[in-house]
């Protein structure tokens, strides 16, 4: 076979003399001749027709993108029972029986002035604490620079401002919400007094609970706090003592939840005594100082979400008749709720509270009346018309920041959103309502993080797409990464749930048979979305 010319001309494409044993072409201008023997053949980096490299993969998309939410043979069974189910869960909501707190007898003069508690910090009861103490108390706390002697400031570098994983666990939503933390520092270290003391040994708990220490330890400062709090009630109880009475038993409700919340509802115990104890004192009244209505803010927050709960989870519908639920919780939160709290986040409260009472099934003797349409209707009415009102000089930086605005809203459409699907064909899911929809997955975007369950199960259930349930699960993986907050599995599973079963049913599921049957078989004990 003929040559076809040495490969260096072979390459440059150009006519080869052939000469053994390099070409004379080659040699003359001054080219490496390759010679005539088989070689290799590599494409040139400029060659057009042939790549060097074939054509780049994919580029793997971000695991954001692939979801995947199983089913499994529970769901299934889940979903048999949910077909099946005509029930309206809830439990009753009664009273507890009436304790004495505060003072009936007050003067004119006291109830003339603004109520207020909270003593400023003393040096006492911080140094005290033991070494192991101190540090597990830094760990819980969340202060701002406080105006006090310069011993103080220079002694205990406790009180230096900083913000710990213990303190953003505490959730809340309301007026001054922001203060609660700070607040409850302040009454932990006001005294000696075995109330104070309670606050002060509830805080270490949680914090032990968050730094990781044995259960041991953190139930040794649950127990001391609540010895504190039995030994308080010798005698008269003060007005402020009934303050370090709720302050303590919602620290050690928010305990509960993070740490048995899927074991037992001691929780509910925790946060309905101490809306007992804000009726019962008298802290719901008209003229409240900030720091008080922060913390009755809080217990209000607690008492409404507990609602929805009770409303909706059913002690007696378990998918394992050999796994039995918690039936020790108070059926209770029926005291009626804190009064007199102001601006739009409680306003929502208190219409969010009505909501889950107007909750009904066509099967329900009222679902036909005036009476109730009419009620419904209002509700909805206060709640599109619900206005923004304007700044507060007197709140904290916290709620006046534009992200707050953002929770104030996911609140409000989760509250108008939950109030159309409960309604169950009195109100109608309208244009508005699928605005209402498309704005809450907007906000969820914005929101850096988002540690309030309650709008996200309710936002969950409207997730019919893939990218709004993309949104749903990347939001509360951001919120899991920022270890501020506590971590929201609870909620995820729930939603979870929601959208297997979604997506097993063939036709619209009945929503409050739908919230009863899936919150009652996830959960043993109360479910708590706060």
């Amino acid at each position: 076979m003929p040559s076809l010319g040495c490969g260096t001309c072979r390459a440059r494409k150009v006519r080869c003399d052939q000469t053994y044993p390099k070409c004379n072409r080659c040699i003359k201008a001054g080219r490496h001749c390759k010679g005539y023997g088989m070689q290799l053949s590599w494409p040139r980096r400029n060659d057009t027709r042939r790549a060097i490299v074939g054509p780049r993969p994919r580029i793997k998309s971000k695991q954001s993108e692939h979801r995947l939410v199983n089913t499994t043979f529970t769901d299934i069974r889940l979903h048999d029972v949910v077909s099946l189910s005509d029930k309206t869960y809830g439990v009753h909501m009664l009273g507890l029986p009436e304790v004495s707190f505060g003072s009936s007898d007050a003067s004119s003069s006291e109830a003339s002035e603004p109520l207020s508690l909270i003593k400023g910090p003393a040096v006492g009861p911080i140094a005290r604490l033991i070494p192991a103490d101190q540090r597990s108390f830094q760990y819980c706390k969340f202060y701002r620079p406080l105006h006090t002697s310069m011993p103080l400031a220079n002694s205990f570098h406790l009180l230096q401002p900083v913000i710990q994983t213990a303190s953003h666990s505490i959730t809340s939503f309301g007026h001054d919400a922001p203060r609660v933390r700070e607040l409850l520092i302040q009454i932990a270290l006001s005294d000696f007094s075995p109330s104070s003391t309670a606050v002060l040994k509830s805080a270490l708990a949680l914090a032990s609970f968050h730094r990781g220490n044995s259960p041991q330890t953190t139930a040794h400062y649950k127990v001391v706090a609540l010895r504190k709090l039995a030994e308080s009630t010798q005698g008269r109880i003060s007005v402020t003592d009934s303050a370090c009475h709720i302050a303590a038993g919602m620290i050690l409700s928010t305990l509960e939840i993070q740490q048995n919340s899927m074991k037992s509802s001691h929780w509910l115990w925790y946060a309905c005594g101490a809306a007992k104890i804000v009726k019962t004192a008298g802290l719901d009244v008209d003229n409240l100082d900030h720091d008080t209505a922060a913390l009755v803010g809080w217990v209000h927050y607690f008492n409404t979400l507990s609602r929805f709960s009770l409303r909706h989870w059913q002690p007696h519908v378990t998918l394992d008749p050999d796994d039995a639920a918690d039936s020790f919780h108070p059926v209770v939160c029926g005291n009626g709720q804190p009064e007199s709290l102001t601006g739009a986040p409680h306003e929502i409260l208190y219409l969010l509270s009505e909501a889950f009472n107007a909750a009904t099934v066509p099967s329900d003797p009222r679902y036909e009346t005036k009476a109730h349409r009419s009620h419904l209707e209002t509700l909805d009415w206060k709640l599109r018309n619900l206005e923004k009102k304007g700044p507060d000089n007197n709140a904290s930086a916290d709620t006046a920041h534009p992200a707050f605005d953002l929770v104030v809203e996911l609140y409000r459409l989760a509250t108008l959103i939950y109030l159309r699907r409960a309604s169950a064909g009195i109100l109608p899911l309208d244009q508005k309502f699928t605005t209402w929809v498309g704005q809450a997955f907007e906000l969820l975007e914005r929101l850096p993080a988002c540690q309030w369950p309650f709008p996200l199960l309710i936002f969950g259930c409207e997730a019919e797409s893939d990218r709004q349930r993309m949104i749903i699960l990347d939001v509360m993986d951001r919120t899991s990464e920022n270890m501020q907050y506590r971590n929201i599995a609870t909620v995820k599973r729930v939603i979870e749930t929601i959208w297997v079963q979604k997506d097993l049913y063939t036709e619209e599921m009945n929503y409050i048979r739908k919230l009863g049957v899936i919150l009652s078989s996830t959960h043993k004990s109360v479910p708590a979305f706060i």
